[in-house]
């Protein structure tokens, strides 16, 4: 980002995601609200807003972002995630990421 500073929103993304399964979620939510900004169209931006929100205690914040992702693309569900993100090497991993996506509502 220092050297490209018209770098494109799916790097936010990204950099938004290792924050998130680095579990500092005070960095990923700065993050992820610029993205969102950015990219108000693309719901898995909003998504990961709401798992962010929701690790944090932030359920009602969470839940709104969750509308919003469900309202972008009303086909996105927590099986559909599984079946299109990479494995993680890590069975904790895969539990952090996808009990974010639960608690945040995620059909």
């Amino acid at each position: 980002m220092r050297l490209d500073p018209f770098h494109g929103p799916l790097l936010l993304f990204y950099l938004g995601v290792a924050h998130f399964m680095l579990e500092e979620y005070t960095h990923a939510l700065a993050i992820m609200r610029d993205l969102v900004a950015q990219a108000p169209v693309r719901p898995r931006g909003h998504a990961m807003l709401a798992m962010i929100l929701a690790q944090l205690g932030r359920a009602k914040e969470a839940k709104n972002e969750t509308a919003e992702a469900l309202r972008l693309d009303a086909t996105f569900t927590v099986s559909g995630t599984a079946k299109s993100v990479a494995a993680f090497k890590r069975a904790e991993d895969h539990e952090h990421f996808f009990s974010a996506l639960r608690r945040a509502g995620f059909p």
